[in-house]
């Protein structure tokens, strides 16, 4: 699962580590969040139908085209992997409207044997960001105005990571990123089994990030976990 992450990048290193994708980037600056929350908005990166691809703001929780209205997001955050081809939210975007979602890093909580839960902050091992699989759609409301809206794929987790949660994003290598955002759906199967998933580390983090008022880098800070 992916309930909370971070875009704190700038244009220039978002564009930089999404080569070889063609990205024009928007003129608004990214500013930095540290504490992404469900039915917000994030950027994210769609194929601009010319073979390139094009940054932009979406809310968070896919609202779908055909939906009554737009009070359904919060449970379509998170679109798993294993039946996204079928649910009704995610089958037509995921036929034709995928798209690709920067991030520094994700959160995930832990619960103990007392019910104590611990968050704690993922990020690349290696790498300064990381880029989640995303779905997108487009709902127009009454009087015709749009809205856009995303939903973050999710696989599941293993290795080490699976003692922290079950699911996990599904994080792209760079030369993934096109095919993903354009291939024809029944290539994705292969492309997503093709490359390996980046290495994460993660540290325990304090327990303001519950709170998605809460914003600063101090969200991301080290704590002693209890």
């Amino acid at each position: 699962m992916c309930g909370r992450f971070t875009q704190l990048a700038p244009w220039s290193e978002v564009w930089a580590f999404s080569q070889p994708l063609v990205l024009a980037v928007p003129d608004a600056a990214v500013e930095p969040r540290w504490n992404i929350a469900p039915s917000t908005a994030a950027w994210v990166i769609a194929s601009d139908g010319h073979g390139g691809a094009k940054a932009g703001a979406m809310r968070w929780g896919l609202v779908p085209h055909w939906a009554p209205d737009a009070k359904g997001g919060f449970s379509t955050i998170n679109a798993r992997i294993e039946t996204a081809a079928e649910k009704p939210a995610f089958r037509e975007p995921w036929q034709r409207r995928r798209c690709l979602v920067p991030a520094n890093g994700y959160y995930e909580w832990v619960t103990d044997a007392q019910g104590h839960k611990q968050p704690f902050y993922l990020q690349a091992d290696d790498a300064p960001l990381l880029i989640f699989a995303g779905l997108w759609d487009r709902w127009n409301g009454p009087d015709g105005s749009p809205l856009l809206s995303f939903s973050i794929v999710t696989e599941a987790a293993e290795g080490a990571i699976a003692a922290l949660h079950h699911r996990r994003p599904l994080m792209l290598q760079a030369s993934q990123f096109a095919d993903w955002l354009t291939a024809p759906s029944p290539a994705l199967e292969p492309l997503l089994a093709s490359a390996p998933r980046p290495a994460l580390r993660w540290h325990a983090v304090g327990p303001a990030v519950g709170n998605p008022r809460n914003e600063g880098p101090s969200l991301v800070a080290p704590v002693v976990s209890p």
